[in-house]
């Protein structure tokens, strides 16, 4: 291992930690001596990483510092690639323009070798959604998950039949066919599946979600994820 792969395993080491780590076990981790690590220590705060801590204590990071993906092995190269062009294949136009563009992010960062392995990796993943999406509501909903606001929309269940509903919007998921939005239905009163296919228009509201999403969204997992998406 290189000294620069040694540093950038510390910085992915610290960032990990919830609590300080100490000198000790850093060198363990990284099957060094103790006063390389205090040098290292050193050489990464000259850097600029915000390093709390000292010997005998422990170290940690601050939070904030967003490490740049430049040591990728090829397996990882591989996944993110095809993870990408999944994307590109089966989601709604701006998720499309977001994939393609971290795709040439990424090889703008990588080493030479990397570059190859994204521009000749034969792994693809052909689209696999039947139902057409429309974009402006898929591009919305994602809007208002990251905001954690109510929504109202106008929804046609499979027999054809209207309806118009005050949800809490909470995950979507990307089926084989479709994309499914999970949510709470003030309407019905309890957790609810619907096919982005079938919602006929999507307006985020002002009203905040009066329970964090991440707290919804483990209650769905309790409470329904196994149940079937087709239940409206």
């Amino acid at each position: 291992m290189t000294r620069t792969q040694r540093l950038l395993t510390l910085l992915q080491i610290l960032k990990e930690s919830r609590y300080p780590v100490t000198a000790d076990t850093l060198a363990s981790k990284l099957q060094i001596s103790v006063r390389s690590i205090y040098r290292d220590i050193d050489s990464l705060r000259c850097q600029g990483a915000e390093i709390v801590g000292e010997a005998g204590i422990g170290y940690q990071l601050k939070s904030g510092l967003l490490l740049p993906p430049l040591m990728f092995d090829d397996n990882e190269l591989e996944a993110l690639i095809l993870g990408l062009r999944w994307v590109e294949n089966n989601a709604d136009e701006e998720l499309k323009l977001a994939a393609m563009r971290a795709v040439n992010k990424i090889n703008s960062v990588v080493k030479q070798g990397a570059q190859t392995v994204i521009h000749q990796t034969t792994l693809f993943a052909p689209s696999t959604q039947t139902t057409s999406i429309d974009n402006v509501i898929a591009k919305d909903l994602r809007r208002s998950l990251r905001k954690e606001t109510k929504a109202k929309i106008e929804y046609q269940d499979e027999q054809g039949k209207h309806s118009n509903r005050i949800i809490w919007p909470i995950a979507i998921g990307y089926m084989r066919e479709t994309q499914v939005l999970a949510a709470w239905c003030e309407l019905r009163q309890s957790y609810r599946h619907f096919r982005l296919d079938r919602i006929q228009s999507y307006s985020a509201l002002d009203d905040k979600l009066p329970y964090p999403k991440h707290y919804l969204f483990e209650q769905w997992r309790k409470d329904v994820l196994c149940m079937t998406t087709d239940k409206i």
